[in-house]
């Protein structure tokens, strides 16, 4: 009796255990995405652009999504960059500006966003969370203007 007794008890342990519902694993390690910038990735690629003009750009997120760290590297532009920024949007289009980096804009360049930088623009997704999101789906890209390329010299699309 005694043997049966253990039996039931262990078979409803070993239930429980397995209606046990456990939290999902949080990455450990930072998702990194090589980027590689050019004047044909625009949507309609600057005339103005130098001959050789080309980036490299590294996007790290933070395992718990807290945070975007950027560093854009770029040779051959036409002349020094008047802005770089990470877009949302999918490739082949511009679109919003959502997390601008800041001067001095010598190659490379780096910047960790987080919430407090993004710029919820209309079009764009509603907060930094949402965007990390879009931006894991390739709804996002890196930018390099110069005054000869306004809209943008080279371009890569996050991937």
């Amino acid at each position: 009796m005694k043997t049966a007794t253990r039996i039931v008890s262990l078979s409803w342990i070993a239930l429980l255990g397995c209606a046990t519902e456990k939290p999902a694993a949080t990455p450990t390690a930072p998702r990194t995405v090589q980027v590689a910038l050019s004047p044909a990735a625009e949507p309609t690629p600057c005339p103005g652009a130098g001959p050789a003009a080309a980036g490299t750009a590294t996007i790290v997120v933070a395992p718990d999504r807290s945070s975007i760290s950027a560093t854009v590297n770029y040779t051959g532009l036409s002349g020094d960059p008047t802005g770089s920024h990470i877009h949302f949007g999918p490739a082949g289009a511009a679109g919003p500006v959502v997390l601008p980096f800041a001067a001095p804009l010598g190659s490379p360049f780096s910047k960790t966003f987080t919430a407090a930088d993004y710029v919820a623009a209309a079009g764009a997704p509603p907060d930094f969370a949402a965007f990390v999101t879009a931006l894991e789906a390739g709804n996002a890209y890196v930018n390099v203007h110069t005054a000869a390329c306004k809209p943008g010299e080279i371009r890569g699309q996050i991937r």
